[in-house]
């Protein structure tokens, strides 16, 4: 059986024979190691209740992550993390008898996680791992709407020194390829956006009678783009620069260890896109008419994947930290495997494609953050 994600109450229904003499219950909760194996432990005994002979019997046992935490420790295998997968299963006591319940519940321990984000304040993780827990099954990010403004520019720049940087020597190294004097590959790919926009109505070639027309977007609508869904002004973005590596992400480990920034983005890919004017140039004597661009505004943002996919199913899955539940409101996340590993549990990209294998959940998606929109003033020819 699932638990539905957020509802932690794992319930034992039962209606007694007619002729059963017990005038009380309790029930036995046992769990079993699904991560390594091993055999089943009994783990928990209810209070005793009250039976109800007429009728239905409804009982639970809230399996949130302190209980979990719990029952990992006493059925963990020595020397290895905590089981990412308890398998629990009940028993009905009544009087001396024992009767098994059929249903069992095989929980993952990556269904806590949005909620011990939230202990570290993880606000945009939490955000974003609640859709991708709650919003349906999906393993193709590109058929399905982005998340659009999942999270401000202006948190991302304050959150990491590094992404700052890079936006800025980005920002920089942009308006210098508009700027110089000779034709280079930013120039032509805003040319070559330019042309693109014509057919669809966000661009008009100026002329004599019309010598000062507009170009670009920053719509939000979402269109279809060689089958990807993404808002329109990703459609014409002609820069780009990624956020990854050692000189960008390792040193925002180094410096911060895992944050919100890392359970929200960790690598990524810069984009800009374009608005302004085309102008009529009319030519002279030694020239013929042509079109200048005049780029007035750049918008900057953010594109990222949200999923949990290997790029080489062949190598170990991507590492997602070591987690340590220290308490109800303690917590701890290590980069790196701890000497004492046994208290920890080990999460990777592979612990949530195996969620969504059994639980039929798990949203991939992308996600875009707000625009940073900058007011430039940049000439050169289409």
């Amino acid at each position: 059986m699932v638990l539905d994600f957020g509802n932690d109450k794992a319930y034992v229904k039962f209606t007694p024979e007619k002729d059963v003499k017990a005038t009380s219950y309790t029930i036995k909760v046992f769990a079993l190691n699904k991560t390594d194996g091993g055999t089943k432990k009994h783990v928990y005994t209810s209070k005793s209740y009250t039976l109800n002979k007429k009728g239905e019997n409804r009982w639970y046992k809230v399996i949130d992550y302190s209980f979990y935490n719990a029952v990992a420790k006493k059925v963990a295998s020595s020397g290895k993390v905590l089981p990412n997968i308890i398998e629990f299963s009940f028993k009905i006591v009544l009087d001396d008898e024992e009767e098994e319940v059929p249903d069992i519940y095989e929980v993952h321990f990556i269904r806590y996680i949005p909620a011990l984000m939230s202990i570290k304040g993880w606000t945009n993780a939490v955000n974003l791992q609640k859709i991708w827990f709650t919003k349906g099954k999906n393993d193709d990010k590109k058929s399905v709407d982005p998340e659009i403004d999942a999270f401000t520019w202006s948190w991302v720049v304050a959150e990491s020194s590094q992404v700052n940087g890079e936006y800025e020597e980005f920002f920089r190294d942009t308006k210098n390829e508009l700027d110089a004097y000779f034709n280079n590959n930013v120039k032509k790919a805003l040319k070559g956006e330019i042309r693109k926009m014509i057919p669809k109505g966000l661009a008009t070639l100026p002329d004599a009678s019309n010598k000062t027309t507009s170009f670009g977007t920053f719509d939000t609508a979402i269109e279809t783009y060689r089958s990807e869904k993404m808002p329109k002004f990703e459609v014409y973005y002609f820069n780009s620069k990624p956020f990854s590596g050692f000189w960008d992400l390792g040193l925002h480990y180094a410096f911060d260890g895992i944050d919100d920034f890392i359970a929200t983005l960790a690598n990524f890919n810069y984009h800009v896109a374009a608005k302004g004017q085309l102008e009529y140039d009319a030519g002279g004597m030694f020239s013929s008419p042509s079109t200048k661009i005049k780029v007035q505004e750049l918008a900057f943002f953010i594109k990222d994947n949200f999923d949990f996919v290997d790029d080489d199913p062949n190598e170990p899955s991507q590492p997602l930290g070591y987690w340590k539940i220290k308490s109800k409101t303690e917590l701890e996340v290590e980069r790196s495997e701890p000497s004492n590993v046994g208290d920890y549990y080990e999460v990777t990209n592979k612990s949530y494609r195996d969620y969504r294998d059994v639980h039929n959940m798990g949203y991939d998606f992308h996600v875009y953050s707000t625009l940073n929109k900058q007011t430039v003033d940049i000439e050169l020819s289409l």
